[in-house]
């Protein structure tokens, strides 16, 4: 091709898609639907080939076919877009996450975060820069999301909630007075919102990937394609805007679908590569479910200064609210 082939970013696409490859080879391809044609479409990273292999050899310029066009048409999407994504990826590749870790105690001490101190948790880990947290449906992303916007608002702090999903009732909408609330499912809208944010102190967007998932089964190839590179760009945007405003983004997400893939895969955040924007990632899971309350647990998934699923937060979420308890090293 006439493109170099962007391997860590085109290969989450290229599983979303149906494409897989056998013993970690630079050799990804696709089956045609019938079983008795000798027929599958691929991406040769070593050799920076995008083919169709008909019955004993490989066939570059099928203009007839439109699964062959459509894989070129990605591979020149992602070579355009080729920017602040893949710059990003080489600084997250060098977080640990080596094996799971809890604080000793020299190291931290446990401290409440129901009164001010939420941000500081975040500010601690992040900086001004963006935080992703991910999890399952009802692991309590928008609850934490939530109490970090009201501790916010509480300390004078300017704040954007961006809700894409109705996760916020009536009544949260009016505990957030003067936040200021917008809510849109579409991903148009979204992209646009992202590109001319208010230059204040926080900005929540709560969830990044639920728009594109909610529609991703209609998408043709080339318009999943395009909705993923859509992801990264916007994440892109909320990047840059950390950085020109010295704000903290908190961007919360959905967990990538479970489907074609190997028993011990380690689900990651929706949008795969989208994720080396994000200075550190957190995962929430529920760690058990009560009558009266449900406890969940807040960890590293991606970070830079401790290990993989290393504790960063206890979170409860009761009739009296949310509560959250974590670690915050103090050397």
């Amino acid at each position: 091709m006439d493109v170099k082939l962007e391997k860590d970013r085109l290969v989450p696409i290229l599983e979303t898609l149906g494409y897989s490859t056998i013993g970690n080879t630079d050799v990804w391809k696709k089956p045609s639907g019938d079983p008795e044609e000798s027929v599958f479409w691929g991406v040769d990273f070593r050799k920076n080939e995008v083919f169709k292999w008909v019955k004993d050899h490989r066939e570059y310029n099928a203009h007839a076919d439109p699964v062959l066009m459509e894989l070129k048409t990605l591979a020149e999407c992602i070579e355009d877009q080729n920017g602040e994504a893949k710059k990003d990826g080489t600084l997250a590749d060098q977080s640990i996450e080596d094996r799971p870790q809890e604080p000793t105690k020299q190291d931290n001490v446990s401290r409440s975060y129901e009164n001010n101190a939420l941000l500081d948790l975040i500010h601690k880990y992040v900086g001004n820069d963006l935080l992703e947290v991910f999890g399952d449906t009802g692991t309590g992303k928008s609850k934490f999301a939530m109490a970090v916007a009201k501790e916010a608002i509480s300390l004078g702090k300017k704040v954007f909630y961006l809700d894409t999903e109705r996760n916020l009732t009536d009544h949260d909408i009016k505990d957030l007075k003067g936040c200021e609330y917008r809510y849109t499912p579409v991903i148009e809208e979204i992209d646009t919102i992202c590109q001319n944010l208010p230059a204040i102190d926080l900005i929540i967007v709560d969830s990044i990937g639920f728009p594109i998932l909610t529609s991703y089964a209609r998408l043709s190839v080339k318009q999943k394609g395009d909705a993923l590179l859509k992801l990264i760009a916007i994440f892109g945007d909320l990047k840059h805007w950390a950085y020109k405003n010295n704000g903290i983004v908190l961007v919360t997400n959905q967990p990538e679908s479970e489907f074609n893939k190997a028993p011990n895969h380690i689900l990651r955040p929706f949008g795969d590569k989208s994720q080396f924007a994000a200075k550190e990632i957190w995962k929430t899971e529920i760690v058990d479910r009560k009558p009266a309350q449900t406890n969940i647990r807040i960890s590293a998934f991606r970070s830079r200064s401790v290990g993989h699923r290393t504790k960063i937060a206890d979170m409860k979420i009761s009739s009296n609210g949310v509560e959250l308890r974590g670690q915050i090293n103090e050397k």
